[in-house]
């Protein structure tokens, strides 16, 4: 890892915000999917400096409330 990117990395914490690399570790997904995800107004909210973005951590855990599933367990009557 860089100094920069360290730096960088130190400086988000201290936001409580996450960089777009985390992000996209964390998603599972490519930094040109995050990109294409912002374009679209899909996936957390971020915040935008120079060319780099962040994400702040509530942002990103109010988007992950929204993935929640729950499983549908019919009652036990349908099942008979």
């Amino acid at each position: 890892m860089s100094a920069g990117l360290t730096r960088l990395q130190v400086l988000a914490d201290s936001l409580a915000c996450m960089t777009e690399e985390d992000f996209a570790l964390l998603a599972d997904i490519t930094s040109s999917t995050a990109e294409a995800w912002r374009k679209r107004h899909k996936g957390p909210a971020f915040i935008r400096i120079g060319n780099r973005v962040l994400y702040p951590i509530k942002g990103v855990a109010d988007h992950l409330s929204t993935l929640t599933r729950t499983a549908y367990l019919p009652p036990a009557k349908e099942w008979l």
